[in-house]
């Protein structure tokens, strides 16, 4: 299977500190969406739509010989005025007239009104049936949108759900240009079903008229506040680590590259799992009918994690930059820092690594990575993508296939178990059990 749409990079701005970086500092990462910072690099072309099928092109030269043939019958009957055509927006949410012509909404996607003129006061009724109330408390916040929680109360109790409410339209953007970012993301990331990466379940308005994109709570949080809080050891690193490789093996086999690859956009749900967030600049660089690989275009995503081709190269494999943004992530999580700042010729760390490479020894700074695994990160590393492995590649390696991954309780194969949680969350969940249990005694 592969996902047969194109994803429009998500536009947005970035700031970026100066000063020379101290390796073990976490918190001074450049954050893109998570609640640690607002800042998102995106610097993406609108050309990297033309990647989209050919049918979407097809179709919209279809809408323009239907609105010509409309305006040459019109004038042939000697009509004096023509209607307006609907806007992109009111086609979109289906509030078309009905002499009009309708485009119908992706599927799973709920409009604030129908062709059967559904009252907007009805757009809460139809957000809180579904996904009940949505709290205020931010938990993740971006430069295109921002993520709460919806509590829904079932017979089996609350089910909870991560709602992430995007931007306005800007008045510098087209409806088309808005429609096409709000779409582009929700149609890819709804298409991926991987028990590493977040289902998406919804593309909705709220009560305020917002679009949400509606997808599963993960109660860990982030794993950027897993690694600040310095819990994990080594065989945790490793397990995450190889989650994240076959997540991100597994978007590859779609035929979507995500690159925006950092630990910030990597949650943890309750049961041990690592799950990949956040398709706002995934690209597509093969559809299910092609052989050839489409290169991606732009600069996007977290400056410490940006491959070093993303800076120079006009295109670039959307592949080998995930394989290298992963192993940032699993150099931030032995270190609890970054390697670098940007990886670029100026930073005075990254020229250190460029100089070890070239001179064919080992980067100093990698000393604290157990040796098994200090090849296989630095071949990831490689500043050339050529040379760079692939994703499956790097699973088939020697070094992943001895990790083990924990089960949903945590326990290891052949002993021992797995923590991947802050200390927070831990005894939150102790807590509660202890509630539960205690309540299952007095019954």
């Amino acid at each position: 299977m592969a996902v047969a749409t194109a994803a429009a990079a998500a536009e947005a701005e970035s700031t970026t500190k100066e000063g020379i970086l101290e390796p073990g500092d976490v918190r001074r990462h450049v954050s893109t969406s998570s609640q640690h910072s607002d800042h998102t690099l995106c610097n993406e072309p609108m050309t990297s739509a033309a990647r989209a099928p050919q049918a979407a092109k097809l179709g919209g030269q279809a809408e323009q010989h239907d609105e010509n043939a409309a305006l040459a019958q019109a004038l042939a009957a000697g009509s004096p005025r023509i209607e307006k055509r609907p806007s992109l927006m009111q086609r979109f949410l289906g509030t078309a007239g009905a002499g009009s012509k309708r485009v119908s909404p992706p599927p799973s996607v709920h409009s604030s009104a129908s062709g059967n003129g559904r009252r907007g006061s009805e757009i809460s009724t139809t957000f809180e049936q579904k996904y009940g109330t949505c709290s205020r408390e931010c938990i993740g916040r971006g430069a295109t949108a921002v993520v709460r929680v919806a509590y829904k109360q079932h017979r089996d109790g609350p089910q909870m759900y991560a709602i992430k409410r995007f931007r306005k339209q800007r008045a510098n953007e087209t409806e088309r240009e808005y429609i096409k970012k709000l779409t582009s993301e929700y149609c890819i990331s709804s298409s991926v079903h991987h028990k590493n990466v977040v289902s998406t379940l919804d593309l909705i308005q709220d009560p305020h008229k917002n679009w949400c994109q509606v997808m599963e709570f993960c109660p860990g949080g982030d794993l950027y506040t897993v690694i600040r809080d310095g819990s994990m050891g080594l065989a945790e690193h490793e397990c995450c680590f190889k989650q994240l490789c076959e997540g991100i093996a597994h978007l590859h086999s779609l035929g979507v590259c995500h690159r925006d690859v950092k630990a910030e956009n990597l949650l943890l749900d309750a049961r041990n799992t690592i799950k990949i967030t956040d398709f706002g600049v995934a690209d597509v660089f093969r559809v299910a009918w092609e052989q050839r690989i489409h290169k991606s275009r732009g600069l996007c995503g977290s400056e410490p994690y940006i491959a070093p081709e993303m800076f120079t190269a006009k295109s670039y494999d959307g592949r080998k930059v995930d394989v290298w943004s992963a192993a940032i992530v699993y150099y931030t999580m032995v270190y609890n820092g970054i390697p670098w700042r940007a990886a670029k010729e100026d930073d005075p760390n990254y020229a250190r690594f460029l100089e070890a490479v070239r001179a064919g020894r080992d980067y100093e700074g990698f000393r604290r990575i157990d040796p098994r695994s200090r090849r296989l990160i630095q071949r990831m590393l490689n500043p050339d993508p050529q040379a760079r492995p692939t994703i499956d590649e790097v699973l088939a390696s020697d070094v992943m296939r001895r990790i083990c991954v924990c089960d949903d309780d945590g326990r290891v194969p052949g002993g021992g178990t797995h923590c991947h949680y802050t200390e927070e969350y831990e005894e939150r969940m102790h807590s509660r059990r202890m509630r539960a249990q205690a309540a299952h005694h007095r019954q």
